[in-house]
């Protein structure tokens, strides 16, 4: 694909999905969404040279993600203040609780085998290493798995 070609598929893409990233992130990051949009567009279009984007939703939001993670990292730990340990059940955002909800109900029909595997790499943050040991079951199968539960994932969100 040549640069042209690529960068008229990453200009499809902004133009189809940017609306709907900075809709879905300004929920969540307020202020911060308009430089988490335009990062995220920058991380993608090594992607889109490529033609490698089958979910691009998907793809925009694990972006995201990381950008938030690497940000976090950046900052470092903050502290508690007083006010929030002792408070057991702090005000959480309302769009990021139906996510949660939506993404329970959705690994609660998983298969058995690909929820297993989902569950230990995006909740207790195992590596496909120690799932495998977990599970007494090779790497390429917990790849296949999670790649598998992530196609599971994408179907019913209709990415």
């Amino acid at each position: 694909m040549g640069d042209k070609e690529a960068d008229h598929g990453l200009h499809d893409l902004y133009r189809t999905y940017s609306g709907w990233l900075t809709a879905r992130l300004r929920r969540r990051f307020g202020d911060e969404t308009e430089d988490l949009v335009q990062e995220a567009w920058i991380r993608a279009a090594p992607y889109s040279r490529k033609g490698l984007i089958e979910h691009p939703k998907a793809l925009l939001l694990k972006i995201v993600d990381n950008l938030v993670i690497d940000r976090a990292r950046r900052r470092g730990p903050v502290p508690l203040a007083a006010s929030d340990r002792l408070d057991p059940d702090p005000l959480v955002d309302p769009a990021s609780q139906i996510d949660m909800v939506l993404l329970k109900q959705i690994v609660m029909t998983m298969p058995p085998r690909l929820r297993d595997v989902f569950v230990l790499s995006r909740f207790a943050h195992l590596e496909y290493q120690e799932i495998g040991e977990r599970l007494n079951i090779p790497v390429t199968t917990v790849q296949w798995r999670m790649i598998k539960a992530l196609e599971y994932c994408a179907a019913q969100l209709r990415l």
